[in-house]
């Protein structure tokens, strides 16, 4: 009898083994379909650094860097495995540039999964463009005339009043279009875990898709130029006369980083990322070097 429990508890262990492997859920390709969008790559560490440590290295290395620059920076950086938080004006309102784009598409999201409306009607944009395609459009590429016929579509200033019972407090689609640092970490963060359009499976699914969408960002002349080739971020930018924005979830080997950087007034002719220059060269940098400290910030820890 000896024996055979032996033997048993050799094949339970057997099988408890082959039931863990795979490589799927490291993919960074690989989207989840339950409650969680993120398609970006969570590296398991052996660090037990608590929060308050990772959150303290966090705020002094966005403090030291902002007490830098020429210009006003606002700034959220959540470490989306542990909570640690750190911030900076994250509650000053700038104008948001194309980041309205992102409150614009998740409005669309959730109209075309609540069957209100039609993702092959027309969009309006003046190109014959259908409104899926401007959904897709307005983020990938950052496309102004999909970006404003989306705005017509969902009402404009008339969608602010849910957007701040939502908690986007400092976010208005009326114009001028303005936003926070905290109101965009609030969306990603939302957007990430599968939450911002709520509970059901059309909501998860639009959900997933518009996070797909920031995945696939076209306009990666700020963050990602500061980040190790090849680093996995879903983000979306904004510039327009005296401001220059990027925001995104950044995969590092502790996981997932929410950072959502605002900065301006910049002096003109800054800035506009169709027609970039000098003004813009410097802006953008300065934004790419941020998003490097705290990727290396993030990349350190007392324990690893």
């Amino acid at each position: 009898m000896q024996g055979m429990r032996t033997l048993a508890f050799v094949v339970v262990l057997a099988l408890l083994g082959a039931g863990c492997g795979g490589s799927g859920g490291d993919d960074p390709a690989t989207t989840s379909t339950t409650t969680a969008v993120t398609t970006t790559t969570t590296i398991p560490t052996t660090t037990t650094e608590p929060a308050s440590s990772i959150a303290s290295r966090l705020q002094s290395t966005i403090d030291g860097y902002v007490g830098t620059q020429a210009v006003p920076f606002t700034v959220v950086a959540v470490d989306l495995t542990s909570g640690a938080r750190a911030a900076h004006l994250a509650d000053r309102v700038l104008l948001s540039a194309s980041l309205y784009k992102l409150f614009v598409a998740a409005e669309l999201e959730r109209r075309i999964a609540d069957g209100a409306l039609d993702p092959t009607g027309p969009a309006g944009d003046g190109s014959g463009r259908t409104v899926e395609q401007c959904l897709d459009a307005m983020i990938v590429v950052s496309d102004n005339p999909c970006g404003v016929a989306g705005l017509r579509i969902v009402g404009g200033g008339a969608l602010d009043a849910s957007l701040h019972a939502a908690g986007y407090e400092g976010t208005t689609l009326g114009s001028p279009q303005q936003t926070t640092a905290a109101d965009v970490a609030l969306f990603l963060q939302r957007a990430h875990d599968g939450s911002l359009l709520g509970a059901g499976a059309g909501h998860l699914e639009a959900t997933k898709h518009l996070y797909g969408l920031l995945q696939r960002q076209q306009v990666n002349d700020r963050l990602p130029t500061g980040l190790p080739p090849g680093t996995p971020i879903a983000h979306k930018t904004g510039d327009r006369r005296t401001v220059a924005h990027d925001a995104g979830i950044i995969t590092t080997a502790r996981g997932p980083l929410l950072l959502a950087v605002l900065s301006g007034p910049w002096p003109l002719p800054c800035c506009d990322a169709d027609h970039p220059g000098a003004a813009e060269a410097k802006a953008f940098a300065a934004i790419a070097g941020l998003g490097r400290v705290v990727y290396e910030a993030m990349e350190t820890s007392p324990a690893r």
